[in-house]
């Protein structure tokens, strides 16, 4: 009998499981289920993830090359002709400077080449006789002696002298200037400085000469432009030798040199000679002209 029971419980162990083992199993299969349902959810959700970051980047590239593209755009349009036009402005600024300075050189330059060669006094000598005279075998000859502006207008009165010999010599004072004065075109100091002292024939010499400027105010009147009261004239010439032998007073006064000098030439009958004075030059005598009225030779009683 008890044989029997036992044979029962194991073919009821082997045939039919008990109740809670089914029940574990139930268990174990549901939760793997379960398990196996929450990695596919996992991985459709990584998926899911990797797709929409795969999606921000394209969008984020194509957002940067859109924005770059139209940055491009506006540089060329924009920016950049503004910053080349300002670029070009400051250019164009920098070139007006410099053409303004050269305007300025290329003026002095000018100015100074104009001022050498400007007659500053100038005067027409003209042979009215020319002979010998009888009482003493003397050669002698008559001039007339007029001032003129550089148009070859009279400024004075013609003023005739008569001179032994046949050689005319006309004494001057000449004052030159530093060239720096001249290039930049100084008020006073642009131009030489002349002064006709006297004119006398080759057997006068020069003791015997005849007056020409014979005060400031015939050379004021000569250079016609300046002021009767100009004070460094005045210094100048009131006190010319002295002026000349002090070099401390020369270069005061901006004078490069002052000194005496004498022109002359055998005088033909008719002739017209001129005698001028440039601005950085001395004192220039050259035939002008030959008038037709007049006969070459005369005697005189």
């Amino acid at each position: 009998m008890l044989t029997a029971y036992n044979w029962d419980t194991r073919s009821t162990n082997i045939g039919c499981p008990p109740t809670n083992t089914v029940l574990l199993l139930l268990i174990l299969s549901t939760t793997r289920q379960l398990f196996s349902g929450d990695n596919m959810a996992n991985k459709h959700m990584e998926n899911v993830r990797t797709i929409n970051s795969a999606v921000r980047t394209m969008l984020m590239v194509a957002f940067l090359g859109v924005f770059g593209y139209l940055s491009f755009l506006g540089y060329n349009q924009w920016i950049k002709p503004g910053l080349e036009a300002e670029k070009i402005k400051q250019q164009m600024a920098e070139l007006q400077v410099k053409f303004d300075e050269q305007q300025e050189v290329l003026l002095k330059t000018q100015t100074a080449l104009k001022l050498v060669k400007v007659d500053q006094r100038k005067a027409l000598i003209k042979v009215l006789e020319k002979g010998v005279d009888q009482t003493n075998d003397e050669p002698y000859c008559v001039v007339e002696f007029t001032e003129v502006d550089p148009d070859g207008v009279s400024i004075s009165e013609p003023r005739e002298f008569r001179l032994r010999g046949n050689r005319m010599y006309i004494d001057c004072w000449i004052v030159k200037f530093e060239d720096k004065y001249i290039e930049q075109a100084d008020a006073l100091r642009s131009a030489s400085l002349c002064v006709f002292k006297s004119i006398y024939g080759d057997i006068d010499q020069m003791s015997g000469g005849q007056t020409l400027d014979s005060n400031n105010a015939d050379i004021q009147t000569a250079y016609g432009t300046l002021d009767p009261k100009n004070a460094f004239e005045e210094q100048i010439w009131e006190d010319f030798w002295t002026l000349a032998n002090s070099t401390e007073d020369q270069k005061d006064l901006g004078i490069r040199s002052a000194h005496g000098q004498v022109n002359y030439i055998s005088v033909e009958p008719g002739m017209i000679y001129e005698m001028d004075l440039r601005a950085s030059d001395g004192m220039s005598l050259r035939p002008s002209m030959q008038t037709s009225n007049t006969s070459r030779s005369r005697s005189s009683n």
